[in-house]
């Protein structure tokens, strides 16, 4: 009850600041989507606390931000067009009762998305909503640790609700935390803030274990060769990772352990593996007889029996259920959608990377870029293709391309202004 008074008295303050200040509207709405705190009041205490800051927070950029923070098209338009083609391929879906509320929920992501895009146009807001972020998951990442060694990883981690509630998807989110922790603790002078971050992402890392999430593991393994590869201290890191997986091996919980040595002969005696493989193979059959607009969001498992004798169960892979619901383009909208992101962010991290003035940015950019790398591992055998944090990285990569190559372009004029002025005459530079 005095969680479920404290959480209305969060959101009766919220609603103004999101409305008056919407920027701070976004942030707050980060923290309640990935944060999660209404999770952790009992379920008759909870409501559509998500819903009203969102309304707010769209309400007030309308009003008082519009002119400032326009909707930004940069770095969004496959966003756009994947929009428009889930409508279609909702119109058109076996059942559009479930593929309205399916698009519906898409739209409310993308909404914010947008918000998310249009305001992140400065190297200030950026900055703010990543923190957010990673305080975000870290502190989730650090409770469910401590739970997990309290109970001596007796059980499997669940996580504490909406598209986080489920092991795979629990584990999916924290890996997506550790880079925005770990780099953003690179780039922190104070040296507790670095030790809080880096406890943070250790807690994810404990918690991903814990949740014995094969999927989560594989995600794992991708944030360690990450980290490792965009390191100046690639030795000292590759050992590590060799004395953590042999931890690990010979330390780790039982029942992740188990878990995990069922990965080399899966797809001949896992049921669950199995079950993807028939999953897979009627995804492909829909594509083929649909591959305009598949058979419609929310429709795979209803379309399921008209293209497999096997046991109805969802794909558990992102572009295969792309595929059967929304056809060949949406399942490339989708994807290039999120391929685009990595390019021009791992572009832009180059040019800004050894420069102390654009330094910070590209640290920006490593973490959208890192983030998405890890996002799209674990969805090779899940299907979180409308997980809200993969799109808000993609609505703040928008915004950091542009506010980092503004910045290039500006040091690299006052660069050739200073060489110019170097080169002229002293009577010219007197005169000047």
């Amino acid at each position: 009850m005095l969680r479920a008074i404290l959480l209305y008295i969060i959101i009766i303050v919220a609603l103004p600041i999101a409305f008056f200040r919407p920027f701070y509207g976004v942030l707050i709405y980060l923290w309640l989507s990935f944060g999660r705190p209404g999770d952790f009041v009992w379920p008759e205490f909870q409501f559509g606390y998500l819903q009203l800051i969102a309304a707010a927070t769209l309400l007030g950029y309308l009003i008082f931000e519009l002119q400032r923070s326009p909707i930004r098209l940069s770095g969004m338009t496959l966003l756009w067009a994947l929009w428009v083609w889930l409508a279609l391929a909702s119109l058109k879906a076996f059942d559009t009762s479930l593929a309205y509320p399916k698009l519906w929920d898409y739209t409310r992501g993308f909404i914010m998305a947008f918000l998310t895009a249009a305001m992140a146009n400065s190297e200030k807001r950026v900055k703010q909503m990543l923190y957010v972020l990673a305080i975000s998951l870290g502190l989730l990442g650090f409770k469910g640790a401590l739970d997990s060694v309290l109970t001596g990883f007796q059980y499997s981690m669940q996580g504490p609700g909406g598209m986080m509630a489920e092991q795979n998807e629990y584990a999916l989110a924290l890996n997506m935390g550790i880079p925005i922790l770990l780099l953003l603790a690179k780039d922190q002078p104070n040296k507790w803030i670095r030790l809080a971050f880096r406890v943070m992402a250790a807690g994810c890392a404990i918690v991903v274990i814990g949740t014995r999430s094969r999927s989560g593991l594989l995600g794992l393994i991708m944030v360690g060769l990450l980290m490792t590869a965009f390191s100046k201290r690639k030795l000292v890191l590759s050992i590590g990772l060799a004395l953590a997986a042999l931890i690990l091996v010979v330390f780790g919980p039982q029942g992740a352990l188990d878990r995990y040595r069922t990965i080399p002969t899966a797809t001949e005696d896992d049921a669950s593996t199995i079950g993807r493989l028939q999953a897979w193979s009627a995804a492909i059959k829909m594509t083929k007889a649909h591959p305009l607009l598949g058979v419609g969001p929310r429709n795979f498992m209803l379309a399921f029996p008209m293209y497999s004798d096997d046991h109805p169960r969802v794909t558990h892979n992102a572009a295969f259920d792309m595929l059967a619901e929304t056809g060949i383009p949406g399942c490339f909208l989708f994807l290039g959608m999120i391929f685009a992101a990595i390019g021009r962010m791992y572009l832009l991290w180059l040019r800004a990377r050894n420069n102390p003035d654009t330094e910070h940015l590209g640290i920006y950019c490593l973490i959208v870029m890192s983030t998405l790398i890890v996002y799209l591992v674990p969805n090779m055998f899940i299907n979180r293709q409308d997980f809200d944090l993969m799109y808000q990285l993609i609505a703040i990569s928008a915004g950091l391309g542009v506010v980092t190559r503004r910045r290039i372009v500006a040091q690299r004029t006052l660069e050739v202004a200073v060489q110019s002025e170097a080169g002229m005459p002293l009577w010219q530079r007197v005169q000047g």
